[in-house]
């Protein structure tokens, strides 16, 4: 069981999300020096640590202690009480498209993924142009588009009940979407 709980944790971190900049794979043969807009996405310095820390504790989700960049942009943040062994992990991971359209259907792929996999989404009006939350044992995980972005946010608190986590993956998503903008 508890493989299981570390593929599908790995299947909801995983889905399809890359912080790379796709629209900047068209905008930089444009000009020699690219603007600001066409860097990729620093969400380690979008979503300080202690900001994240703060709206996982104001929301019941345990903290984070460690913020960790990865590739294109994306970060993860980890609170290791003991050595070895992570009792929260988070990933907070978007990507901006060529457009807002590209993004909506990248977002409707996940869902479709998602489904496809008999894991149930659940829409989120209001959090940006359209979310979704996909909860499994263990992990609970939104999914959103601001306008050409389309991301994620992923998060595990030990053995907590998904539902459990459901607020503080909301509120976080409602602070990347108000930092997006």
């Amino acid at each position: 069981m508890r493989r299981f709980q570390m593929v599908l944790l790995g299947g909801l971190l995983l889905a399809g999300c890359s912080s790379h900049d796709q629209a900047t794979d068209t905008t930089a043969s444009r000009s020699s020096a690219p603007a600001m807009a066409d860097q990729p996405l620093d969400l380690c310095q979008l979503m300080p640590v202690a900001d994240v820390a703060a709206i996982l504790q104001a929301n019941g989700a345990d903290t984070v202690t460690e913020q960790k960049a990865g590739a294109g942009g994306m970060c993860s943040y980890l609170h290791q009480p003991q050595p070895g062994d992570y009792r929260t992990k988070l990933l907070i991971d978007f990507t901006r498209m060529a457009s807002p359209e590209q993004a909506g259907q990248a977002l409707a792929a996940h869902r479709e993924d998602f489904t496809g996999r008999g894991i149930s989404v659940t829409p989120v009006p209001g959090l940006g142009d359209e979310a979704f939350l996909a909860e499994a044992e263990g992990a609970a995980g939104l999914k959103l588009r601001v306008g050409a972005y389309q991301g994620q946010i992923n998060l595990r608190v030990d053995d907590r009940d998904p539902a459990t986590l459901r607020p503080a993956v909301l509120a976080l998503g409602k602070q990347v979407v108000a930092r997006l903008h």
